[in-house]
């Protein structure tokens, strides 16, 4: 069984009032597009997709990685996408999977259960239906005896049918016999646009087998402005912190803190408010993050205490028991298990050994100008407040640095380092 999958996304976003494409605003830390092409690479039982798009978006396609994009011209609706898509070529697939750029999978699950549901049944047409209290702007599936019997989209709803609340996701199953059918799709004489939803009855009265799968899980919506894209984000984040939750994550105040999907908070992890926790952040349990931290691309260990005000950049690797403080900035660093940074540092493209200390106001000075060096801190090192570490540099085990040092060379183990010129004093 060969399953292809194909997400619409040639509408030009005209409600969405940006100079960047709908697909690829951000949503929970990542492009809008990225959700449904993650889902669809996951998917073991699809083989392979195709991104239906415009002339003008193909160059943020390309731009983005996206290899497998078919340009839709002219842009004539649903249907007309599907109608110019197999006109390009002999279909070698069983069932297409059609997506919605705009329209976001959460759970991997609904997508699974939809298809075997299809597969089971052996359907030719199946719809992803969910049921919705306000179904306002979805098209509604009509439905008798459990049968479905087309699907209208809401402007041209009656007002009895307005009051039905299982929507249309946008999200089709169609075998090959099904999808072919999609050539006989008319033009609405409204719109002047080919629907998909057509293929519906089409294929009723083709004598297909024409089902819905009503969803079960994490809501499906779509986003055609900038106020249902916030309401989603919304949506989407009241849900990662009550999973959060039910795995022993406790929040001072969940509505002031952002998390992205794919970082991951292990049980006792402590978070106070205002806290940002961007892409592919790990944080093991029991640490306590401060308010007003960010951070980004970053793993931090055991029993660590970041923030307030701290700042993670990518690359960073926090041992156990580490305290960074508040108005330090790491980046691309790794710090030992027992370092502290307590007040106003910089460490950048370092490694800092355990038990040392950073003193206040420290910082690496690793870019010269050109490119970035490394400097090295060892083992239950000193370094005084005010002092600058010119890169590249290494700083042996049990050193010290006196406060105010800039220090340019290597500095042995169990030694004292300070560059001071004398203190002066001059009579009035």
């Amino acid at each position: 069984m060969k399953i292809s999958a194909i997400i619409l996304s040639a509408g030009n976003s005209t409600r969405f009032k940006s100079s960047t494409p709908k697909v690829f605003q951000n949503l929970c830390g990542r492009p809008l597009i990225d959700f449904n092409v993650d889902l669809i690479r996951q998917n073991k039982k699809i083989n392979d997709f195709n991104i239906i798009t415009n002339k003008k978006l193909e160059k943020y396609f390309a731009k983005n990685g996206f290899q497998n994009t078919f340009i839709q011209n002219p842009v004539n609706g649903t249907g007309g996408a599907i109608q110019q898509y197999i006109n390009k070529g002999p279909l070698k697939s069983d069932y297409y999977l059609i997506c919605l750029g705009d329209t976001p999978v959460i759970n991997k699950k609904i997508i699974d259960d939809f298809i075997n549901q299809t597969i089971r049944k052996k359907l030719d047409i199946n719809v992803l239906g969910q049921q919705l209290s306000s179904p306002k702007g979805y098209g509604r599936l009509v439905v008798s005896k459990n049968n479905l019997i087309k699907i209208i989209e809401e402007k041209d709803c009656s007002v009895e049918e307005k009051n039905i609340s299982l929507i249309n996701t946008g999200f089709f199953l169609l075998s090959k016999k099904a999808i072919l059918l999609s050539k006989n799709i008319k033009k609405n004489i409204n719109k002047k646009e080919y629907y998909l939803t057509d293929l519906v009855e089409i294929g009723l009265d083709k004598k297909l087998k024409v089902s819905f799968t009503v969803n079960k899980y994490e809501k499906v919506l779509g986003v055609n402005t900038i106020e249902e894209l916030q309401s989603l984000e919304q949506e989407i984040q009241s849900n990662i912190k009550i999973q959060l939750t039910k795995k022993g994550v406790r929040f001072e105040n969940p509505a002031t803190t952002f998390i992205s999907m794919n970082s991951k908070i292990d049980k006792d992890v402590y978070i106070e408010s205002n806290v940002v926790i961007k892409n592919n952040v790990f944080i093991n349990k029991g640490t306590l993050i401060k308010a007003f931290t960010y951070l980004e691309d970053c793993e931090i260990g055991k029993e660590c205490s970041i923030g307030p005000f701290a700042r993670i950049r990518p690359g960073t690797l926090i041992d156990n028991n580490v305290k960074i403080g508040n108005f330090v900035e790491i980046k691309k660093s790794h710090l030992k298990s027992g370092v502290k940074a307590g007040h106003l540092s910089y460490i950048g493209d370092s490694n800092v050994g355990k038990n040392s200390n950073i003193g206040a106001g420290t910082i690496t000075c690793n870019y010269d100008g050109k490119k970035k060096n490394r400097c090295i801190i060892g083992d239950n090192c000193f370094i005084g407040s005010n002092s600058s570490i010119v890169a590249p540099v290494k700083i042996l085990n049990k050193a010290y640095i006196g406060a105010g040092s800039v220090i340019t060379k290597d500095v042995p183990a169990n030694t004292l380092s300070l560059t001071r010129i004398k203190q002066k004093f001059i009579k009035k």
